[in-house]
């Protein structure tokens, strides 16, 4: 352990007890998010000299919308301009969503998709800065859990899903066994002395609000490897014995050069540009050089309130080549969301 204390990050104070993830140190220090160690010699093995692929996909919020025939014909397109490239999709419809693909008449069989490799679960929209009760939020969780789940072959995570509750417990106990896109939001559950200094004293004005809105932990060392959550007072710090896994996200890929040259400020419905690959192979390349071989390496960004034009569609084609040489190198490998926690309780099998 005395190597691997070496290399995790230094914090003046240390709000949680730490857990561990193959003997690294994952806890909420004063920077709010998991303290993990860093490979030692850089080489994203661990140091063990073996080379792991990064699991790679998108997720994509199904929501504000016109849901017609047109939109889900575009939706498994584009499905198959990822498959094309060996992609592999994580779509998260919302409520209105669901209810459009199944009619009637029924316009989308969510398991057409899911048998060609992608994966579906649910985009809740649920939760939020007023303090609810644990019982009230878990009703409407299974309430997204029990609308989707006869409509797919296999349902598992939740997205969009935090606020002024303990929503670990919530989302748990309606059924889903792991989460996405985890927010800023996600701190209210989180005693505010126990937050980083900068969000002691939230007060957004909702989900959507641009502050709440970022995806959290905010440092990419944060965010390629997944923990277990106990509840939502503690759901940086990782536990054995939680019930519910948390694959924290990155930007959103049609907004990635909004989000860095306007942060903090509303975003409108972005465009896919050249600007955005140039970011997202970037942060994509700078997620590869922190593989480890002793731990799951994922990442992902989110394509929220998804479409795609005519105008983006070659854009989105060079960043899949792009990704393509990467494969080849064998430093990434698609693999839906649900593929990732598989891996995850596989590896649980053998480090925990």
């Amino acid at each position: 352990m005395s190597l691997i204390r070496s290399f995790i990050r230094p914090y003046v104070r240390v709000c949680c007890t730490a857990g561990a993830i193959a003997g690294v140190v994952l806890a909420v220090g004063c920077s709010g998010s998991p303290t993990q160690g860093s490979s030692p010699d850089g080489g994203g093995d661990g140091g063990s000299g073996a080379q792991v692929p990064l699991m790679l996909t998108i997720t994509m919020h199904l929501e504000n919308k016109t849901f017609d025939s047109a939109y889900f014909a575009s939706l498994d397109s584009f499905a198959q301009t990822f498959e094309k490239h060996g992609g592999r999709l994580t779509l998260e419809p919302r409520d209105s969503a669901v209810m459009a693909a199944a009619g009637p008449p029924m316009l989308f069989d969510w398991k057409t998709l899911e048998a060609r490799g992608h994966a579906v679960g649910s985009h809740a929209a649920i939760g939020g800065t007023t303090a609810t009760t644990v019982p009230q939020f878990t009703a409407q969780a299974q309430m997204r859990h029990d609308q989707l789940a006869p409509r797919v072959s296999r349902l598992d995570h939740i997205s969009g899903n935090c606020g002024n509750v303990d929503w670990v417990a919530g989302v748990s106990a309606a059924g889903f066994n792991f989460t996405t896109a985890t927010t800023v939001l996600c701190l209210y559950s989180v005693a505010a002395a126990d937050r980083p200094a900068p969000y002691q004293s939230l007060a957004c004005s909702g989900a959507t609000d641009p502050v709440c809105h970022q995806p959290y932990p905010s440092e990419l060392g944060q965010r390629v490897h997944p923990w277990r959550a106990a509840d939502g007072a503690h759901w940086l710090t990782d536990s054995a014995t939680g019930k519910l896994v948390v694959f924290p996200g990155s930007g959103t890929l049609p907004c990635l050069e909004e989000e860095a040259t306007s942060p903090g400020t509303s975003l409108p419905t972005c465009t896919l540009t050249s600007e955005d690959v140039t970011r997202a192979l970037s942060d994509l390349d700078g997620a590869i050089a922190l593989r480890d071989a002793n731990k799951i390496n994922t990442y992902y960004w989110v394509w929220g309130s998804w479409s795609i034009s005519a105008a983006e569609q070659p854009v989105l084609e060079s960043f899949l080549r792009e990704v393509d040489k990467r494969v080849a190198k064998g430093q990434v490998q698609w693999a839906s969301a649900t593929k990732m926690y598989d891996a995850y309780i596989a590896w649980e099998k053998t480090h925990r």
